[in-house]
């Protein structure tokens, strides 16, 4: 994805001059470096969009909307990085879960746009897995 703000938009923080002058931006969010902003419950999976700040690529102001199957808030709220991006699965079958994976996210399910229509997209995904 790629920004869809105009050259001069203020209100994109691609125009910020002191944005690219530092280290902490990136063209890839930082798995570490995120903000849950929404979450929802759809069965025993979840649902949620996540804001990572320090990514240049501003596409949907820096904002993924994710599903995570057959997670549960406590095991969220142990995770210390948020990948967006799908990658192999580490965990064998659902009921392996080793304690150095624990602080991190599995790879998302599925992955929206952070616009309305990808938030009922997500839904309507998770309400189809069982």
């Amino acid at each position: 994805m790629t920004c869809r703000h105009s050259a001069t938009d203020p209100s994109c923080s691609r125009n910020d001059p002191y944005k690219y002058a530092s280290p902490s931006y990136s063209d890839t969010p930082d798995a570490s470096k995120y903000e849950i902003v929404d979450a929802a419950r759809v069965g025993s999976h979840l649902i949620l969009k996540v804001k990572y700040p320090n990514c240049r690529m501003c596409a949907f102001e820096g904002q993924k909307v994710m599903v995570f199957l057959n997670v549960t808030e406590m095991e969220v709220l142990r995770w210390k990085k948020i990948d967006p991006h799908f990658r192999a699965s580490v965990q064998a079958s659902p009921a392996f879960k080793p304690k150095a994976i624990l602080s991190e996210a599995p790879s998302p399910a599925a992955r929206f746009p952070s616009t309305p229509e990808g938030w009922a997209d997500a839904l309507a995904y998770a309400q189809g897995k069982k």
